[in-house]
């Protein structure tokens, strides 16, 4: 059954307080200012009565006996269905400490008696017009929070529903690519098959990438946590990016301290951070310039990935665009280099997860610098496992 009170004409203000005149005279003030009015003679009664109207908003009295204003108050906002509504406490204690208290248990506004029967309407409309703003500003970030989750799930379903179909054309291509049923012939058909799978790889790449922005957005990212070898991991991402480089015509450089550590992280998304950071600085670093791959641990004890570049840089002000998930920070540079705009955000994403950072330097025409930085507790050295 819906529990919801009636729709209303006016406003309805409920009036707590153990003091017959005043009920009177706040009740006679706001019905000269066009409210509805109810009442309650102590805090017990005024919880049970607030809890069945629903009113738009509550006058309290602090000086109550057995339950008085601040517990009724504090009561009020630990119930869902009575937290949202509008408190005004009226108090004849005009001490500092009083007033804190009145907002530390959730009174919105508060009220010192005598009470200025001029004002107080005006004074109950304002706050009707600020509970309705919350209310609206409320309902405005549940309905984009939901709408998120909404597309991230919509992705996520995307993304498997592709990526099947996808596995199936870059397997049969590289099956005809290594001629599994015998010589196809004109070697030329050879080399449209290996196309058909290179470009397959590249759009699952961009698939998967997709899947697990998802998967972050909808709070569903999980680690697989392991004790990574960074030496071995920087080794394999090296090997993955040589034909990238060497088509680039790039130089690509390693500087791995002496005693590199072990870290606690799942070696898949920290493979796959490391990789989004050398491709990207591949892809915007002109023929014959230079990129370079760093690993060491900073004084803090925080373990540092950097991969540095003299490549086209980004100004400074357009950093925070290429931290956002499909930004481009120049359409003409996307044009001419491709991409997705997912790289940097994606990256940035895992590392959180990891409790660690992304930090970005870079000048326009001079290059940049991408540093991951995990945090010191992930660190595993001297026989001293991660915590």
């Amino acid at each position: 059954m819906d529990q919801r009170p009636p729709l209303r004409k006016n406003p309805l203000v409920l009036v707590v307080d153990d003091d017959l005149a005043q009920r009177v005279l706040v009740q006679e003030a706001l019905g000269a200012a066009g409210f509805d009015t109810d009442e309650a003679e102590d805090g017990a009664g005024g919880i049970a009565r607030i809890t069945d109207l629903e009113p738009d908003l509550v006058i309290l009295d602090v000086m109550m006996p057995d339950l008085d204003g601040f517990a009724v108050c504090r009561t009020l906002r630990q119930e869902s269905r009575t937290a949202h509504i509008p408190i005004l406490i009226v108090t004849g204690l005009e001490d500092e400490e009083s007033i804190e208290r009145a907002f530390e248990v959730g009174a919105t506004n508060f009220l010192t008696k005598p009470i200025n029967w001029t004002l107080l309407g005006h004074h109950v409309r304002y706050l009707l017009r600020a509970s309705e703003t919350e209310s609206e500003l409320r309902a405005a970030t549940l309905a984009a929070e939901a709408a998120a989750r909404a597309k991230a799930q919509l992705l996520a379903n995307m993304s498997h529903e592709l990526r099947t179909p996808l596995n199936a054309v870059i397997g049969f291509a590289e099956f005809m690519a290594n001629e599994g049923l015998g010589p196809l012939g004109n070697p030329g058909y050879v080399d449209c098959a290996t196309d058909i799978k290179d470009a397959g790889d590249h759009l699952l790449s961009m698939i998967n990438d997709l899947l697990d922005l998802s998967r972050i957005e909808a709070g569903r990212a999980e680690l697989r946590e392991d004790t990574v070898e960074l030496r071995e991991l920087v080794r394999v991402c090296l090997r993955t990016v040589a034909p990238q480089v060497e088509k680039a015509v790039l130089t690509l450089d390693s500087v791995l301290a002496e005693h590199l550590p072990a870290v606690k992280a799942d070696e898949r998304k920290l493979k796959q951070m490391i990789l989004n950071l050398l491709s990207n600085a591949i892809k915007f670093t002109p023929a014959d310039g230079r990129v370079e791959l760093a690993v060491f641990t900073a004084e803090n004890g925080d373990l540092i990935v950097q991969v540095r570049d003299n490549g086209i840089g980004i100004a400074p002000a357009d950093i925070p665009r290429a931290m956002e998930t499909f930004s481009q920070v120049d359409g003409s540079i996307s044009r001419k280099y491709g991409g997705t705009g997912l790289g940097l955000p994606l990256t940035r994403s895992l590392v959180e997860l990891h409790g660690g950072t992304l930090e970005l330097e870079s000048a326009l025409g001079e290059g940049t610098t991408v540093a991951l930085r995990l945090p010191a507790r992930r660190v595993v050295q001297l026989g001293r496992q991660a915590v």
